[in-house]
């Protein structure tokens, strides 16, 4: 096979003669997951935190209860309960996708709430003294702290989830890792070739993220406060 078809269907499967597929699946789900996963997630952090002891209580049960749980157990619930529930299978693509955003969402939600334990309660009395709402203490002071304290478990966690995409093989769909096994196994004469290309794609990916977390990390040191109202 040659290289230039063999780095296209790695990118986007058998696109556009077929479905999407490849590197392409990876991404989507992956920023969706985690977009899903913020908003969810923060919505469980502050759930958790809450001074009412039954939001509290519900939220503390749903994040350690799948947070105990491994990703494939999540998938696999989503794959053979939904249908039962629904009347009919979910197309395998919003399958995956709830799975992963579910399991983003309990992730980021511990990690919101690390993140929000770890500012200092003087910063909201302080805030709570100048007259701000409690809405305002928590996006203008609270926030813009945890956001910057958390942002390297942040970008780890994401570098995780990405990963972590590959396990949507189960449901059929062709992914980087699937793309990979399929080329390898029609053209077994091309399976280190294979493999490799796959290794060098997943490594470009996750060492970009990992570098870009850094320069975010030196400019808000160099700018210290600039995420504040």
């Amino acid at each position: 096979m040659a290289f230039e078809k063999m780095l296209k269907f790695f990118l986007v499967g058998p696109f556009p003669n077929g479905a999407i597929g490849g590197l392409l699946v990876n991404i989507i789900l992956s920023f969706s997951a985690l977009a899903f996963g913020f908003v969810f997630g923060m919505v469980l952090a502050l759930g958790r935190l809450s001074g009412n002891p039954v939001l509290s209580r519900a939220c503390t049960a749903v994040i350690e209860v799948c947070r105990a749980l491994p990703l494939i157990l999540i998938m696999f619930w989503f794959v053979l309960t939904v249908p039962l529930i629904a009347g009919k299978p979910l197309p395998a693509l919003l399958t995956a996708f709830f799975a992963l955003a579910l399991y983003s969402s309990v992730n980021q939600a511990e990690i919101f709430r690390a993140g929000i334990s770890s500012v200092q309660k003087g910063q909201w009395l302080a805030a709570k003294s100048t007259g701000l709402s409690g809405f305002q203490c928590m996006t203008c002071v609270i926030l813009p702290q945890m956001f910057r304290a958390v942002l390297p478990s942040y970008v780890g966690f994401f570098i995780s989830l990405f990963k972590d995409t590959s396990i949507v093989t189960m449901v059929g769909l062709i992914d980087l890792t699937y793309a990979g096994v399929m080329v390898s196994q029609r053209y077994p004469g091309q399976m280190f070739e294979c493999y490799a290309l796959m290794a060098v794609i997943f490594f470009i990916i996750c060492f970009a993220l990992s570098k870009a977390s850094k320069r975010i990390e030196e400019k808000l040191a160099r700018k210290y406060g600039i995420l504040g109202c």
